[in-house]
C-alpha cells in the first residue's frame, strides 16, 4: 500500500490523515466507503487484496491530463455538468443517478487548473478530503423541477457568475473561450449573453483527457475489476433452476454496493432464447435448467471507476454441443481481436484485420472500446449499431488505454446467445490482463 493511502478498513476506526493533511473521514467524503472494513472484504474473499493506489497522485494526475488537453484544444474554462466528468475533474460525487437527468450541481475547471465545484445548497461535504477541489460554492441550478417560472432568471443568475469567474482568471482575453459538456439552450443562451463563447466541445476534450490512464487509475480499476469478479462468483454461486433472472441479475447490486461500488449502468441478464437477440433486459422469467444464461456488467464500482464485463454459464448442466460451439466462437473470437490491440495501430487497420463471424451470425457492432468512470467511452473501434459502414472514431492504439473486447455470439435463425467480454490495459509490450480468463474448462471439453 502507498503511504497516501489507508488499507482497506483503517480509517473506518480513526480519521485518516496523509502526508499533505488532508483528511478522509467515513461517511463524508466521496473516497472513504472505497475502502470497506475488513469483514465485508473476506465475506467476499477479498481481503488478501492489496492495492497500491495515491488518492492524491490520482487526482492530480487527471487534473493535469485536463489541463494539457485543454491547452491542446485552446479552451479558457470547462463548465462539466456530466456528474462523470464532475467526477473525474474533482473527484467528488453526489447522486450520481439524479443528477444525470436533472442538472443540479456543476463543476468549473480553469485551464490555470483552478477547481469551483456548485453543489446543491453549497454542502460542502461531499468535497471533503479531496485534494484538488479549490472553492465550492451554491449552485444556480435553472431546471424547472428547481427553477419554476423563474428559470429564466436564476439561468442569468447562473450564467452571470460563470462570466465574472472566467473574465476574472481571463488574464485580458476578451471573449474566453468556454466548453461545456451537456446544457440546454435556456443555459447555452444565457452564457452567449454575457460575452462568453460557449461550445459544445468538452464532451469530446474529456473523453481525450480520460483516455490515458495513470498507473493509480489502473489500480482503481483493478479494484473495481475484482468487485465485478465477486458479483460474478455470486451469480454463479445462485444459478440454479427456478431463479429468476431478476433475482440473480440483484446479487451483483448487492455485491457492488456491499464492497463500495456504486451503481451499474445496464440490466442485461437474460437467459434461455431471451439471450438472443441481444440487448433484451433481466426479466421475471424463470431460468430453466440446461438454459444458457449471458450477462453484462457494465459495473461502476469502488471511486467511481468502471468493470465492463461479460459472461455466460449454462444452469445445472453440462453445456450441449450447441452451447460449446457458441461459447467458442466468442472465446476465439475475443482473443483473436485482442492481440490487435498494439501501440500504434490505426483504429481503421484493427477494423480491417478483426475476425469477424459467419454471415449467418448476427455481427457485433464494436470490437473494442475504451473503458474508465464510464463504461464505454473513447475510443469506440467498430461501427455504429445498426449501421454496416463508417468508423466511429480515427485514431490508433496508445499506452495507458483501459479497453474492452468483446463480442456476442447468435445465429440470426435464433437459438441461444453468448456474451463475453474481458478488459485490459494497454502497455508498450502489448495488452495486458486486468480481467480473469475467459476460459470455462466445461465449453472446452
Amino acid at each position: 500500500m502507498s503511504q497516501n493511502t489507508p488499507r482497506p478498513g483503517e480509517h473506518l476506526n480513526s480519521e485518516y490523515a496523509g502526508e499533505a493533511g488532508w483528511t478522509v473521514i467515513p461517511g463524508q467524503s466521496s473516497v472513504a466507503d472505497a475502502f470497506p472494513p475488513i469483514e465485508v472484504q473476506h465475506k467476499h474473499r477479498l481481503d488478501w487484496k492489496r492495492y497500491d493506489l495515491d488518492i492524491q497522485r490520482l487526482h492530480r494526475y487527471r487534473i493535469r491530463r485536463l489541463q494539457s488537453t485543454m491547452d491542446a484544444h485552446v479552451c479558457d474554462a470547462l463548465l462539466l455538468f456530466d456528474p462523470v466528468n464532475i467526477r473525474y475533474a474533482s473527484g467528488a460525487r453526489n447522486m450520481q443517478i439524479w443528477t444525470m437527468r436533472n442538472p443540479g450541481r456543476y463543476c468549473l475547471v480553469l485551464r490555470s487548473g483552478k477547481i469551483i465545484l456548485f453543489e446543491m445548497g453549497g454542502r460542502v461535504q461531499h468535497a471533503a478530503g479531496l485534494p484538488v477541489i479549490d472553492e465550492v460554492r451554491t449552485a444556480q441550478p435553472w431546471f424547472y423541477y428547481y427553477g419554476g417560472s423563474e428559470s429564466p432568471v436564476h439561468a442569468a443568475n447562473f450564467a452571470a457568475e460563470i462570466a465574472d469567474i472566467v473574465g476574472c482568471d481571463g488574464n485580458g482575453i476578451v471573449r474566453p473561450r468556454i466548453f461545456v459538456d451537456r446544457i440546454d439552450r435556456q443555459g447555452l443562451i444565457a452564457l452567449e449573453r454575457t460575452g462568453l463563447t460557449a461550445t459544445d466541445n468538452a464532451q469530446e476534450l474529456m473523453e481525450r483527457a480520460r483516455s490515458i490512464k495513470s498507473e493509480d487509475e489502473i489500480v482503481a480499476t483493478r479494484m473495481a475489476i475484482d468487485v465485478c469478479e465477486a458479483g460474478i462468483a455470486r451469480i454463479r454461486q445462485e444459478l440454479r433452476p427456478g431463479v429468476t433472472e431478476l433475482a440473480l441479475w440483484s446479487e451483483m447490486h448487492q455485491v457492488n454496493i456491499e464492497l463500495g461500488g456504486e451503481y451499474l449502468e445496464t440490466r442485461l441478464l437474460t437467459s434461455g432464447l431471451r439471450t438472443n437477440p441481444w440487448h433484451q433486459e433481466a426479466s421475471h422469467k424463470k431460468i430453466e435448467s440446461g438454459e444458457m444464461v449471458s450477462f453484462d456488467c457494465d459495473l461502476i464500482g469502488p471511486l467511481g471507476y468502471g468493470a465492463d464485463l461479460s459472461r455466460a454459464f449454462v444452469c445445472g448442466n453440462a453445456p450441449t454441443v450447441e452451447q460449446k460451439d457458441l461459447y467458442r466462437r466468442a472465446y476465439d473470437q475475443i482473443t483473436f481481436n485482442t492481440q490487435l490491440l498494439q501501440v500504434g495501430a490505426p483504429f481503421s487497420e484493427i477494423i480491417r484485420k478483426a475476425l469477424y463471424l459467419p454471415d449467418d451470425y448476427h455481427q457485433w457492432h464494436r470490437i473494442a472500446h475504451g473503458n474508465g468512470m464510464s463504461t464505454g467511452e473513447y475510443p469506440a473501434i467498430g461501427r455504429r449499431p445498426g449501421f454496416a459502414d463508417g468508423a466511429i472514431h480515427q485514431g490508433s492504439i496508445e499506452e495507458g488505454m483501459i479497453l474492452c473486447v468483446g463480442t456476442f455470439v447468435a445465429r440470426k435463425d435464433g437459438g441461444e446467445g453468448v456474451k463475453l467480454e474481458h478488459q485490459l490495459v494497454i502497455r508498450s509490450t502489448g495488452p495486458e490482463q486486468l480481467s480473469s480468463s475467459l476460459y470455462e474448462p466445461e465449453f472446452f471439453q
